[in-house]
Formats: structure tokens, sequence, C-alpha cells
């Protein structure tokens, strides 16, 4: 039975940026073992962007359970740049393999990523979208529907020791130390140690 009282916090350990040696080598160990699997889907999905996703889409749907596993060595084989102690949730898709990704992130459940390089020590909770930029869609009045006139998109960065709260959309850049809340919808770069918050985003406070 939980003792803990209804509505009060409790202290909570991240294993994923605390666990010891004996951990690590094993999940070291476990990943080696997803070669056979993993690297040959990595090498096929540098041919074209469709098989990439492809592939992103199909481990996306394994669980948890070795879903991190075969994930973070599927990804670090296929993406530009994998950084070491990467854990991509299941449901998490990849939009386009020229993505580079550093060290000791953390991406949340059935999140989406286009063109988007990521820092370390970064934190993106579940069901965020991280978009190619604001104009993938040209909106402009003319003969043709929407869907047929293209748009344009851009490469956006989340820089180091960022938090990117459940469900936020980030169609700019969000720099060091920024907390994006959940649910935000971010249209223009985010400066450093800001907290951000609303639709459109807007800063609601400073990290001290």
């Amino acid at each position: 039975m939980n003792d803990v009282p209804s509505g009060q916090y409790t202290e909570v350990r991240y294993l994923q940026f605390t666990a010891g040696r004996g951990l690590r080598t094993t999940l070291a160990v476990l990943g080696i073992l997803t070669w056979p699997l993993a690297v040959p889907l990595a090498l096929l999905s540098r041919l074209s962007d469709l098989i990439f996703r492809t592939c992103s889409e199909t481990l996306a749907l394994v669980p948890y359970f070795p879903g991190v596993i075969l994930r973070y060595e599927f990804y670090r084989f296929a993406l530009r740049r994998c950084g070491r102690n990467v854990l991509i949730e299941s449901g998490a898709v990849f939009i386009y393999r020229d993505i580079a990704i550093g060290s000791d992130v953390l991406v949340g459940r059935y999140s989406i990523v286009h063109h988007c390089d990521i820092g370390n020590y970064v934190l993106i909770g579940e069901r965020c979208t991280l978009l190619s930029g604001s104009r993938q869609h040209d909106i402009a009045l003319g003969d043709r529907p929407m869907a047929l006139m293209g748009g344009q998109r851009r490469r956006i960065v989340i820089e180091d020791d960022c938090w990117i709260g459940s469900h936020a959309v980030l169609m700019d850049d969000v720099k060091r130390g920024a907390v994006v809340a959940a649910g935000a919808v971010v249209t223009q770069a985010v400066e450093p140690f800001t907290i951000v918050g609303g639709v459109p985003a807007r800063v609601i406070g400073r990290r001290e």
C-alpha cells in the first residue's frame, strides 16, 4: 500500500542518468547482441529517407524492453550522429536520417522528430513534435490547393540542458538551458535559461 499522502511530491531518481558501471556494461553487451538486426537495418536505411522512416516506424513498435536497446543501436549507426546513453522510447519516430543527437538524451513516447539537431542532456517529453521550421506548407492564395504548393523546411536546434514538456510543438530553436512547458507551441527562438509556455509560447519565467 502506498504510504505517500495524495498530492504530495516525492523524490525521483532517474536511473538513465545515474546508472552504475555494472548496469551500463550489461546494456552495452545486450546492445552488441542486437547488431545482427540493428546494423543491417541501419546500413539499408542509408539508401533513402523512405527506407529510414520505414525502419524508424517499425522499430518504434517494439516495447520498452528490449526496444530501447534495439532502437539505440539502430540510431547509433543510422543517424548522422548519436551519442552515448540515448533513450528513445516506444512510439518515437524520426522522419529524416540527417539528424545529430548528443549524449544523455531522452526522447519520450510517441514523439516525432523532423529536421532537428539535439544537444547533450536534453529531455523531450511524451508526444512532442519537433518540426522543420514553420514554413512546411505555402499558404499564399493562388490557383492551386495548399497541398500542391510545396513549402520550405529548415533545421532547428535544441541546445544542451533543455527540457521540452509533453505535447509541445517546436518550430524554432531552443537555446541552452531553456524549458518549454507542456503543450507550448514554439514559433520563435527560445532564449537561454528562459521558461516559455502557451500558444504561441511566451516567456513565463527564468531558471535561477
